[in-house]
């Protein structure tokens, strides 16, 4: 006997690239070796982060360091070779020198994959913790979160629009 199915979230508003998954990506079963999703969430990271001029290796060159002290992956259901993946990455407002942000890898028809979630601290070039968020790394958050906002409130727009129809 199977439950009431599950409802289908709607997909996180964030920043989204298509990533193509190569054979190479995939173990004997056929589905993608599960460390591969890491590197599917640096690569939405990095690139939303780079829209914003704020890449690995820029932090370094402004003297901080960011790395990752926390991942957690959910995962839903299996990619495969020749799939072309949708990767979401949304930032969540920070509080203190602290980023985290949540993801999605869904499939092209919307399945929901991989949700996950990752910290990072921000690190002086001596290695030290920093408790609040230097001037530079506020402003590129604001505006990511400003980024993200206008894209939510753009497709609300589109929605009510439809909705009148």
């Amino acid at each position: 006997m199977t439950g009431p199915a599950r409802p289908v979230a709607p997909p996180l508003s964030g920043f989204t690239l298509e990533v193509p998954v190569r054979f190479a990506e995939c173990d004997p079963y056929g589905v993608v070796w599960h460390g591969h999703y890491v590197l599917y969430l640096e690569q939405v990271r990095e690139s939303l982060t780079g829209r914003f001029g704020f890449t690995a290796a820029r932090a370094l060159e402004m003297g901080y360091k960011v790395p990752v002290t926390r991942m957690e992956l959910r995962y839903r259901a299996p990619a495969r070779a020749n799939q072309v993946l949708r990767v979401t990455a949304r930032l969540r407002p920070p509080n203190v020198a602290r980023f985290v942000m949540d993801y999605e890898i869904r499939s092209e028809a919307g399945e929901l994959l991989v949700s996950a979630e990752t910290e990072q601290v921000v690190l002086n070039a001596e290695g030290e913790l920093l408790l609040t968020l230097p001037q530079g790394l506020r402003r590129l958050c604001a505006s990511i979160l400003e980024s993200q906002e206008s894209k939510e409130n753009s497709a609300a727009g589109r929605a009510a629009g439809s909705a009148d129809s």
